[in-house]
Formats: C-alpha cells, structure tokens, sequence
C-alpha cells in the first residue's frame, strides 16, 4: 500500500510559500509516497462597517477573492513543476470554502490521508491548530525554511504519555524508513519512567533500529528549545513529539512544549493529537 500525503495550501490573506511545496514534495519523494495538494480558494463574505459603502465592501470583497484565486493558481504551477522535477505521483484538489470555515475544511480533508505537511507561520496558526486537534491524522509541520525531505535519523521527544504513543503509531511509516532512533528525555521538568522508557527502546532494537537514550536538564531553558537542540546535535532530521491541547470552544490550551512547537519549530516535527 503507497502512503497517501497531503499538502494543504492557503491562498488567503497571504499565500502559502514555495518553500512548503518544495519541503513536502521532497519529503513525499523519499518517503515514496504519492501527495495531493488543496489548494483553498477563499470566498470572503462581506463586511459591512461604518461609513463603507456597498459598493467599496464589494470591491474590497472581489479584489480578496482575486488574489486568492491568482494565488491559488501560482501556487498549482509551483507545484506541478516541482512534482514533475521529483518525479512523484501528484495530484490536485482545487476548492472554495467561504473564509471562517476554512480551518475545518482543511482538517476534515485531511483526514482521507496518512498524514498531512503544513508549514509554521504566524498566518498559518489557526489552520495548523484545526488540521492537529481535529483530523484525527499526524501532522509534519516544517519551519520557514528549506529541509531536503531525507529522513536518516528521527528524535522522539520521550514523555511516557498516551499523546505521545498516539504521534509514535502516526510515525511508524517514518520508522520504518530510518536507521537511528534517540530518544530525548528532559528529566528536571517531568518525573520520566525509565523502565518504560527503556522497554520501548528495547522494542525498537527488536525491529532492527539502532537507538540511543538521551537524558537532559532544561536548567530553566523552554523545554521544546532543549528538545530541539538536542535533537540536532545528535543529527535528527525529524522530531516526533505527542500534542496536548483541546478544541473545546475553539479555545486551544496547550502543553508548554506543543505551543512552541507549534509556532516556532527549529526543525522538522510530527504531532498528533
């Protein structure tokens, strides 16, 4: 069975970027995995304030709308040529959803695939939370950056927790495309169980991966920053982290972890929720 990525793309009130089309066409390649795009044309709904006209709300209205189209459609040719360049199975799924309804648009398409990519911005925060809490699939969330899209070495930041086990099911394809697994521990914040711990990691080498242990102190420092770097300095192309939040009122209330992450991560990361 071929893994089935997905790739949502905004077109409103600014643009996804390039860089995520690139970031997840390369990262659908080496997975093998075939990517469909949604890309979102935005139907703005009229906004009627003091002292603005019909008209001037019509003309403001048509001229949104226009720019999503017109990016939506640089968006599709971006993608088409860096889908043909890589040599993937590609596919796109062009829709309109009136604008305060996108972010649940975007998660209740996500849930057809494996997983989604997203990219991390402050525009793209809202769409991110919906696709994480509400799709029920995994989330890889890139940072405002280029990543090549080869997966040799995957971090998991190790807490014990069932949101956690959660992401660790949501990762298994990635699994099984590496070699190296470290586990990151940051032990001065959360009492961790080290024979759990260990037990998965014993798991692990039972399925053919060579895995490191790694325990830290934070010192004070935010936690998913320590996460991160330890991460890296290990050479972890991707980090896998469980996701703690609700959707209750739209009104999220995250872990401290899973908003940095969220917001402002330093490489590659797997959630879910």
């Amino acid at each position: 069975m071929k893994p089935q990525f997905h790739l949502p793309l905004i077109t409103y009130p600014e643009a996804s970027s390039f860089t995520i089309v690139q970031n997840a066409v390369e990262f659908a390649r080496h997975q093998k995995a075939d990517l469909t795009a949604s890309v979102l044309q935005d139907k703005i709904p009229l906004t009627r304030r003091p002292f603005v006209s019909t008209a001037d709300a019509e003309k403001t209205s048509s001229e949104a709308e226009q720019f999503s189209r017109d990016s939506g459609a640089a968006l599709i040719e971006i993608f088409q040529d860096y889908a043909q360049k890589a040599d993937i199975q590609a596919s796109i799924q062009s829709f309109e959803e009136w604008e305060p309804f996108v972010a649940s648009a975007l998660a209740e398409l996500s849930r057809a695939y494996e997983l989604s990519v997203m990219e991390a911005s402050e525009i793209t925060a809202p769409l991110v939370e919906s696709v994480l809490f509400e799709s029920g699939r995994p989330l890889v969330l890139f940072p405002l950056d280029n990543f090549y899209g080869r997966i040799d070495t995957i971090a998991i930041a190790w807490d014990g927790s069932a949101a956690l086990s959660r992401a660790l099911t949501g990762a298994r394809l990635l699994l099984e495309n590496t070699s190296r697994v470290v586990l990151v521990s940051v032990i001065d914040e959360k009492l961790i169980n080290e024979k759990a711990r260990d037990r998965f990691a014993t798991v692990l080498r039972n399925a053919g991966l060579n895995v490191e242990i790694i325990a830290i102190q934070a010192h004070g420092e935010p936690t998913a920053d320590v996460i991160q770097s330890a991460a890296k300095e290990n050479y972890a192309d991707l980090l896998v982290a469980g996701a703690f939040g609700h959707t209750k009122l739209r009104e999220f209330i995250f872990g401290g972890v899973t908003r940095s992450l969220l917001t402002a991560p330093t490489m590659p990361v797997l959630l879910s929720h």
